[in-house]
C-alpha cells in the first residue's frame, strides 16, 4: 500500500477466456496488492469501455497506483488495446500500461538480449549486419524477435511453414524500419542447411516439444557464432542442446555458443518483475511494450 492510503491494483485485460496464473502469481510475489482479471475481452469497444472505468474512481491520485496489463494470445489485437489504452488516457487521469501477449514481449527481449550478450562477450561484437535465421520465426515471439533484431540492424532470415503469414510479417517490419531487413526463405523447410550455412546466428521460437533445427544442420553452419532455442519442452528446437545452457559451447561445433530456453526463461521473468515493479511499485508511470522490455532485458545482462 502507498504512503498515501491507495492499494497496488493492477488489472489485466486479456484476449484468452481464462487467466493465465503466470503473470497473476508474478503481481502478488512483486508486491501487488490486488489483481483484477477481465477475459474475453475480444473487441476493442470492450477494451475501451473497461479502460475508462478504471481510469477515474480512484482520482488523479489513485490512478497513479493503478496497473493496466494487457495480455492474451491474440497478439494482433492485444497490440490494437495497447495503442488504444494510449489514446484513451489523458492527464491527470494517467495509469501506466504493460503489453506482453501470452509473454512475447518478454521472451523475445530475453532471448535477442541473450543473443547479444553471447556475441559481445565472446566474440566482441555487435549484431549489426549479421545473418540471424529465425526458425519458426511467423509466431508470436519469433515475430516479436525478429522486429528487435531488425531495430538492431540486423539482416533476419524468417523460416517458417507458415509462409503467407511470416511474409506479411516481414512486410510489416521493413515497413516498420524503413528498410529491407527482414527476408522470407521460400525454400524452408527443405533446404534448412543451406540457408543456415552462411548464418551468424539460429534462433528456434517454434511451438513446444517440435525439433526445427537437428544437428547435422548446426554443424553445417560455417559461420554460426550464436545459437539459441525457446522451446523448454523434448524434444528441443534444437538438436544436442540443453534447456540449462547459458552461453555454452556446442560440443561438437566449438566455437558456437548456445543458450537453452531455460537461460533465457530466467531472464525474461526478471525482466516481467522489472516491468511490473518499475510501472506499479515505483510508481513510474509509462506504457511498457517490446522496446521497453528489451531495454530492461539489456540492462539486467549488462549491456546498457
Amino acid at each position: 500500500m502507498s504512503e498515501k492510503g491507495f492499494k497496488k491494483i493492477a488489472i489485466v485485460l486479456s484476449t484468452d477466456e481464462h487467466p493465465s496464473p503466470f503473470d497473476i502469481l508474478f503481481m502478488y510475489d512483486i508486491g501487488v496488492d490486488a489483481v483484477l482479471y477481465y477475459g474475453n475481452v475480444n473487441a476493442l469497444n470492450k477494451a475501451k469501455s473497461l479502460i475508462l472505468d478504471a481510469m477515474f474512481p480512484r482520482g488523479p491520485e489513485g490512478v497513479k497506483h493503478t496497473l493496466l496489463f494487457i495480455g492474451g494470445r491474440n497478439m494482433d489485437l492485444v497490440e490494437q488495446m495497447f495503442e488504444l489504452a494510449k489514446k484513451t488516457m489523458f492527464e491527470p487521469f494517467v495509469m501506466s500500461v504493460i503489453a506482453d501477449p501470452a509473454g512475447a514481449y518478454t521472451t523475445a527481449a530475453a532471448l535477442v538480449a541473450k543473443v547479444e550478450h553471447g556475441l559481445k562477450t565472446k566474440f566482441n561484437m555487435g549484431i549489426e549486419g549479421l545473418k540471424v535465421v529465425v526458425v519458426g520465426g511467423a509466431g508470436r515471439v519469433g515475430t516479436v524477435a525478429c522486429r528487435l533484431l531488425a531495430k538492431e540492424g540486423a539482416n533476419v532470415v524468417i523460416a517458417d511453414v507458415l509462409k503467407d503469414v511470416a511474409r506479411k510479417r516481414a512486410e510489416e517490419i521493413n515497413k516498420m524500419v524503413g528498410a529491407e531487413r527482414v527476408r522470407v526463405a521460400e525454400e524452408y523447410p527443405e533446404k534448412l542447411a543451406e540457408i543456415c550455412k552462411d548464418a551468424d546466428i539460429v534462433l528456434t521460437t517454434g511451438p513446444p516439444g517440435l525439433q526445427l533445427v537437428p544437428k547435422d544442420v548446426v554443424k553445417k553452419a560455417e559461420k554460426c557464432k550464436v545459437l539459441a532455442d525457446v522451446n523448454a519442452v523434448p524434444p528441443l528446437g534444437i538438436e544436442g542442446i540443453k534447456p540449462s545452457w547459458d552461453c555454452k559451447e556446442y560440443p561438437e561445433k566449438p566455437g558456437t555458443f548456445v543458450y537453452g530456453a531455460l537461460a533465457i526463461g530466467k531472464l525474461r521473468n526478471e525482466v516481467e518483475k522489472e516491468l511490473i515493479v518499475r510501472a506499479l511499485i515505483k510508481g513510474e508511470r509509462g506504457f511498457y511494450g517490446y522496446d521497453e522490455a528489451f531495454k530492461i532485458a539489456k540492462q539486467l545482462v549488462g549491456l546498457a
